[in-house]
C-alpha cells in the first residue's frame, strides 16, 4: 500500500511542481522571447485550462478503463510533451508542448487519487493518505519556486522542463510493476466532445478577460457567448443517458462548499505567487537566481508543515477548521505583500511568504481535498477526484486571466501601482473563502 501511495503522490508532485517552476520563469522566458510578461502568461493559462478541461474525462476514463492504466498513460504523455517544450524555442510550439502537458496531468491527477480512493479504506486510512497527497502538491510547488530561477539562471529556461523527464520515466516503470491492474465495467459511454467543448468554452472565456482592454467592447460579446456556451453544454450534458458530469458526487453542504472554496484557492493561491515573484523582480529588483534562494527556505517550512503540523492540526481540530485557518492566512499574506510592494521592504515579503508558501497551501489543499471527498462513494471516486481537481484548476486559470487583466499594459513594462492594485483585488477575491467555510 505505502507504494501505491508514493506513486500516486508523485502525479501531484509533478504537477504541482511544473506549475511553479514555469511560474517563476516567465519573466526570463517573456525576455528571451521579446515579448510582454502579459502575453508570457498564456504559456502558463493555456497549460491550466487544457488541464482544467480534460480533468472531468480523465476522472470519467479512470471509473471506465482503470485507474492504474489512465495513471500510466496520463505520466507518459507528461513527459513527451515536457521533452517537446524542452526543444521549444518560438511561443507556439511551446504553447502547443504546454497545452499537452495539461492534457497528461489531467489523466494522472484523478488517476491518482483514485488510486487512492480504491486502495484505502474509507475513514482514518484514506484520510490520511488523502492528506499525504494534498501535501505532496505543496512541496511540489514549493520546490518548483526553489528551483525555477536556479535553472533559469545557471542554465537555461528550457531545463525546467527537460528536468522532467529523467524522473518520470522511472516513475513510469515502477508504476507498471507494482500498481495492481483492475478489472472495470466499460459498458458506460464517454464524452470526448463534453471534454473539448468545456476547453473551447474555458479558452473563449479566460481569453476574453485577458484581453479584454485591447479588445474593448468586442470582448463583451465574447464573454457572453462563452456564457451561453457553458450553459448549454450544462443543459445538452443532463439530457444525456450518462452526463459527463456526473450525477453529483458531492451530496453534502460541507463538500460544496469545499468546491467552492477549491475555486477561490486555485485563483488567489496562484496568483499570489505569480504576484510575489512580479513584485520581487520589478519592484524589489532582484534576479530569478536570487529569488528562487530567497524560496528556498519556505520549500523547506512547506515539507515540515505537511509532515508535523498537518497531522497535529487534524488530530485537535475538525477539517473544515484548518481550511478555514489556511484561507485566512491567504489573505493576510496578500495583504503583507501589497505592504511590501507598497514601502518596498523586504520584511514584509518574507513574512508574506511564511503565511503563504510555507503555511497555507501545506493545509489548504490537503484539507479541502479531503472535505470534499469525504462523502463521495467509492465506485465514483474517479469521477470525483476530476470534479475537485478540475474546480482548482479553472479557479487558477481564471485568477492569471484576472491578474493579467490588472497588469495589462501598452508598454512592456509593469509598475509598482498596477501590482498593488492587483494585490488588492486579489485579496478581497480571497477574502470570499473563509466566509463559505465559516459556519461548517
Amino acid at each position: 500500500m505505502r507504494i501505491i501511495l508514493w506513486l500516486a503522490c508523485s502525479a501531484v508532485f509533478f504537477e504541482a511542481f511544473d506549475v511553479s517552476i514555469v511560474n517563476l520563469a516567465l519573466p526570463v522566458i517573456a525576455e528571451d522571447m521579446h515579448i510582454s510578461i502579459a502575453h508570457a502568461q498564456w504559456v502558463q493559462t493555456l497549460y491550466l485550462l487544457s488541464f482544467a478541461g480534460f480533468l472531468l474525462l480523465g476522472g470519467r476514463l479512470c471509473d471506465y478503463a482503470g485507474s492504474k492504466r489512465i495513471y500510466l498513460l496520463g505520466m507518459l504523455i507528461f513527459a513527451a510533451a515536457s521533452a517537446l517544450a524542452f526543444f521549444s524555442y518560438d511561443l507556439l510550439p511551446l504553447l502547443a508542448a504546454r497545452a499537452a502537458q495539461g492534457i497528461g496531468a489531467a489523466l494522472a491527477i484523478p488517476g491518482g487519487i483514485s488510486l487512492l480512493g480504491r486502495h484505502f479504506e474509507e475513514g482514518r486510512p484514506r484520510q490520511t493518505a488523502m492528506g499525504i497527497f494534498g501535501a505532496f502538491a505543496a512541496i511540489g510547488f514549493a520546490g518548483g519556486l526553489a528551483l525555477g530561477g536556479m535553472i533559469a539562471t545557471f542554465y537555461n529556461w528550457h531545463w525546467i522542463f527537460g528536468i522532467n523527464v529523467p524522473v518520470i520515466v522511472p516513475v513510469l516503470a515502477i508504476s507498471y510493476y507494482f500498481i495492481p491492474g483492475e478489472r472495470m465495467d466499460t459498458h458506460q459511454p464517454l464524452s470526448a466532445l463534453a471534454a473539448c467543448w468545456l476547453t473551447a468554452t474555458l479558452l473563449l472565456g479566460c481569453y476574453s478577460i485577458h484581453e479584454l482592454p485591447a479588445l474593448g467592447w468586442t470582448g463583451i460579446p465574447l464573454l457572453g457567448l462563452a456564457l451561453v456556451s457553458g450553459l448549454a453544454l450544462l443543459r445538452w450534458d443532463r439530457g444525456q443517458t450518462y452526463p459527463f458530469f456526473g450525477t453529483g458526487p458531492f451530496t453534502s453542504v460541507a463538500s460544496v462548499r469545499a468546491i467552492g472554496a477549491s475555486l477561490i484557492l486555485g485563483a488567489c493561491f496562484l496568483s499570489f505567487v505569480f504576484l510575489c515573484t512580479l513584485g520581487l523582480f520589478e519592484v524589489m529588483h532582484w534576479d530569478t537566481r536570487s529569488i528562487g534562494l530567497l524560496l528556498f527556505p519556505y520549500s523547506i517550512g512547506s515539507a515540515l508543515i505537511s509532515k508535523f503540523l498537518l497531522p497535529w492540526l487534524f488530530a485537535r481540530m475538525r477539517v473544515s477548521q484548518v481550511a478555514l485557518l489556511a484561507l485566512t492566512c491567504l489573505v493576510l499574506g496578500l495583504l503583507l505583500l501589497l505592504a511590501g510592494i507598497e514601502a518596498r521592504q523586504l520584511i514584509w515579503f518574507l513574512l508574506a511568504l511564511f503565511l503563504v508558501n510555507s503555511f497555507c497551501i501545506s493545509i489548504a489543499y490537503p484539507s479541502l481535498t479531503i472535505l470534499a471527498l469525504s462523502d463521495v462513494p467509492s465506485a465514483r471516486q474517479g469521477i470525483a477526484a476530476g470534479l475537485q481537481s478540475a474546480t482548482y484548476s479553472i479557479g487558477s486559470s481564471v485568477g492569471l486571466s484576472l491578474v493579467g487583466l490588472c497588469l495589462q499594459t501598452s508598454g512592456m513594462a509593469v509598475t509598482a501601482e498596477q501590482i498593488s492594485l492587483t494585490c488588492l483585488v486579489v485579496a478581497l477575491l480571497c477574502a470570499a473563502a473563509p466566509v463559505l467555510l465559516a459556519k461548517l
